[in-house]
């Protein structure tokens, strides 16, 4: 894998493989969008270098190698990995918690070393934090918010994940890959999946459900922590928060039919979320409490950031 000049690139991986943060990202601060970006991007060249998908072994190995450096030289506080270097420099300059970053690259080759089948709702919501709720925690500085925010950001990466796992199952059971607890659909493996009859097919359809009204909670708790972010850069998280959560409201709206495969949110439906959410008309509800939630933590409170954690 080359190492292209992490400045040059973020913008570029952001285009690729980030559209709908992209899209929510021109209504950021300048300044904080670029960071942003710089951020997506590291943690968008974390995943590849998890996923063992190179040419050989040899470079899969040595893939892995690198991860590993990076995340001891997060651990030591320094290091030359240009990935390292970015990190550092958005701790420095934005109080980045990198022991979060660290939590992700846990999570990363956990997702590779040992086979995607997730067993209970623990189970669900620490993977989810790993991959997701730790990059809230990476983000709330990098927007300008408050320590206070940390817990709801973590939350808005929770229902995301969630949102995530929903649309992709089709997917993820063509690789062998299960993300919705075994417990919920009778212990279905990504074969069975894969190759569900109706009756199978609905017993997931209705896990899919539960898993979407599960995330609802999540974004309620994420929409809580919007008044905590500064300026445009709030209106630009919740445009991205209302996005990603109508992927969840399209599945649904298909008859949670799982097994044709993605649902997109289309540029004209995104265009209408952001005129919404720009008017004052956004489509997430706060839930309606002065104080972050810990019950949405309890499986996932000994981490970075989490409610319950401790930050000193």
């Amino acid at each position: 894998m080359t190492q292209a000049t992490p400045h040059a690139s973020a913008e570029a991986i952001l285009a690729r493989h980030g559209k709908s943060f992209r899209f929510a990202s021109y209504f950021m601060e300048r300044r904080d969008a670029h960071d942003a970006a710089l951020l997506y991007m590291v943690c968008r060249e974390l995943d590849d270098l998890a996923d063992q998908e190179m040419p050989t072994e040899a470079e899969n190995e040595s893939a892995h190698q690198r991860l590993m450096t990076i995340r001891g030289e997060l651990l030591a506080g320094a290091g030359s990995d240009p990935l390292t270097r970015v990190l550092i420099d958005l701790q420095m300059r934005r109080e980045l918690d990198t022991r979060a970053a660290v939590a992700l690259i846990d999570a990363l080759i956990g997702d590779v070393t040992r086979p995607a089948l997730i067993q209970d709702e623990r189970e669900l919501m620490r993977y989810c934090y790993g991959v997701a709720g730790a990059v809230g925690v990476l983000m709330c500085p990098v927007v300008g918010a408050d320590d206070s925010a940390i817990p709801h950001g973590i939350d808005l990466g929770l229902a995301m994940q969630m949102t995530n796992i929903a649309r992709d199952v089709r997917e993820d059971a063509d690789m062998g890959r299960r993300y919705l607890p075994a417990e919920w659909i009778d212990q279905l493996t990504p074969e069975d999946i894969a190759r569900a009859d109706v009756d199978q097919r609905e017993r997931i359809a209705h896990a899919i459900d539960r898993l979407l009204t599960r995330a609802e909670a999540y974004y309620a708790s994420a929409a809580d922590g919007f008044d905590r972010i500064p300026g445009k850069n709030r209106r630009a998280i919740a445009v991205a928060a209302d996005v990603y959560r109508a992927i969840g409201f399209r599945l649904r709206g298909e008859r949670l039919a799982w097994w044709r495969g993605r649902v997109h949110v289309p540029l004209t439906g995104k265009v209408w979320l952001a005129t919404r959410r720009l008017s004052g008309r956004g489509a997430i509800a706060g839930s309606g409490l002065d104080h972050h939630d810990g019950e949405l933590h309890r499986h996932i409170a000994d981490l970075p950031g989490a409610h319950g954690f401790d930050h000193a």
